[in-house]
């Protein structure tokens, strides 16, 4: 197996140290393990759409750690700051692709010019000094059309349900608030604040559990990162101990801004 990937002319990827490198300037960024999971198998797949399960299966479950879409969300936002920070935002670029995942674009900076098309005869020419028009998109074509159209209808259709069962009362969006508590007990990670849901703190032996799984398969597989500064632990019933979640911040949950990561545990 080979220890490095080029990622398209300007990049190439250390699979050993996760370093993400310049192959001109010899710039590095190091990535998170999922991270570098991810962006091997992103660009191995040479621009085809990865889903989000097939890449929580690639970064995390195949780790045998459970994670959500929001873990892959973040992910990629990782990516994409790792990519402005070395400068090569605009030559590689994640894309999301609705409804169906990620594709990795990468632009050759060495690819010919696009070819010069001939103005028509009543077009003035452009001097090379002087900013050539911006030419107007083409209409949608009559396929492209079509399809807006049904995503329009379907869109009413659904705002249509939603207010038709809030009007009968069938869909209550009153949500009911979660207060967290700090966590003193043992096995808490080093320079990290656990915060637990308030009915549930006297609920020692599963939170204890928890954070010795998160431990385990999420901090000692990743010694290069930093630690997460407050963990939100959130424990289901005694009956449900199988079930271990818990949401890793860079900082306490605020309106907006939140780095978080979740996990979902499932013990066999």
């Amino acid at each position: 197996m080979l220890n490095h990937i080029a990622i398209g002319t300007s990049l190439t990827l250390d699979l050993q140290t996760r370093e993400l490198a310049r192959t001109d300037t010899q710039e590095t960024v190091t990535l998170p393990q999922s991270a570098c999971l991810c962006l091997t198998a992103l660009a191995e797949a040479q621009g085809e759409v990865l889903s989000q399960e097939q890449l929580m299966e690639i970064g995390w479950r195949s780790a045998g750690v459970e994670v959500t879409d929001n873990s892959v969300r973040v992910m990629i936002t990782k990516l994409r700051r790792a990519f402005a920070q070395l400068d090569q935002q605009e030559a590689i670029t994640l894309i999301a692709v609705t409804r169906s995942g990620y594709r990795l674009l990468v632009r050759e900076t060495s690819s010919e010019p696009l070819p010069a098309v001939a103005p028509p005869e009543d077009t003035p020419p452009v001097s090379p000094h002087v900013a050539a028009p911006s030419v107007a998109s083409a209409p949608p074509r009559p396929r492209a059309r079509l399809k807006q159209k049904l995503v329009a209808l379907s869109s009413g259709l659904l705002v249509g349900l939603v207010l038709a069962l809030l009007a009968r009362g069938v869909i209550d969006f009153s949500p009911q608030p979660v207060h967290f508590v700090r966590w003193n007990g043992p096995d808490v990670p080093p320079g990290t604040q656990v915060m637990v849901q308030q009915d549930k703190q006297s609920q020692n032996a599963l939170i204890e559990s928890t954070l010795q799984t998160y431990t385990r398969h999420v901090l000692d597989r990743r010694p290069k990162e930093t630690p997460a500064a407050v963990l939100y632990v959130t424990t289901g019933s005694e009956k449900m101990s199988q079930f271990q979640g818990l949401i890793a911040c860079q900082q306490p949950f605020k309106d907006s801004g939140n780095d978080c990561e979740s996990f979902y545990f499932r013990l066999y």
